[in-house]
């Protein structure tokens, strides 16, 4: 910056926002949701999908 000038003497300056007080409150807001519907969701399409017969996860059998 040129001598003799301040910060709020340029225009560019003022626009940039200011960080964000809630930043992390809105990550948690959204992630911890968007993780328990995934689960919900891919918990229900293995029902189904075992249901169905289309898929039937392996059960291992231990006769030991």
């Amino acid at each position: 910056m040129p001598f003799g000038r301040r910060d709020k003497d340029f225009k560019e300056l003022k626009k940039i926002q200011k960080a964000d007080k809630l930043i992390y409150f809105r990550v948690v807001a959204t992630v911890i949701p968007g993780i328990l519907l995934g689960g919900y969701a891919g918990m229900k399409i293995a029902q189904f999908l075992e249901v169905c017969e289309l898929f039937t996860p392996d059960t291992v059998e231990n006769d030991d």
